[in-house]
């Protein structure tokens, strides 16, 4: 499954899912991403802070599923083993917390929002936002890509930020495209085998 992208770039943004759904409202479509340098108000899971210094990759993409409302959950783990495996693809032995957490070497790599429209119990509009550690400050319990390379003495696959935003997108949109084409059944067992 392809996608056109538009990208939106910013210097600095509150939160690049909210940003979205402004350009959203505005009369964006599917594949519309945003891609902001700083959040200053990033969110995670559960309306928690997502620390978002300059260096790391926080995107958000727009996507129309007409899906089941209930399919909501589905969304995430999708996105989630999409981008898991376009990681490990790419020598980053990923894992992953349930629903929506990526760990790397038992410290919090990245994380994943999902945050839906519903109209008549379908999912009308979904926003898939990501944040990765990739050379930003991090807290005590997380881990950027680059420290983590550094550390292991490892030479990277993945040379720089921007090439890491590319193997994103196309995490995403395998995870999207696998849950459309064969459903969670299709990828749910390698879901589970990369759980922590």
């Amino acid at each position: 499954m392809k996608f056109p992208f538009t990208i939106h770039r910013f210097p600095s943004l509150a939160s690049t899912n909210q940003t979205l759904w402004e350009l959203l409202a505005q009369g964006a479509g599917a594949g519309t991403v945003v891609i902001s340098e700083v959040q200053t108000a990033g969110r995670g899971q559960w309306g928690r802070y997502w620390e978002s210094g300059r260096g790391g990759l926080y995107l958000s993409m727009a996507v129309f599923p007409d899906w089941e409302a209930t399919q909501s959950g589905e969304l995430t783990i999708a996105t989630a083993w999409g981008i898991a495996t376009v990681l490990q693809n790419h020598g980053v032995p990923i894992q992953l917390k349930a629903p929506n957490d990526l760990f790397l070497v038992g410290k919090k790599l990245g994380g994943i929002l999902t945050e839906t429209r519903i109209q008549g119990e379908k999912i009308v509009t979904a926003v898939i936002g990501v944040g990765i550690n990739w050379s930003n400050p991090i807290p005590e319990v997380g881990i950027s890509l680059c420290h983590y390379w550094s550390s292991q003495g490892v030479n990277p696959q993945i040379q720089s930020l921007a090439e890491l935003e590319n193997l994103v997108l196309e995490g995403i949109i395998l995870g999207y495209g696998q849950l459309q084409g064969k459903g969670v059944s299709s990828f749910l067992k390698n879901y589970q085998n990369l759980l922590l």
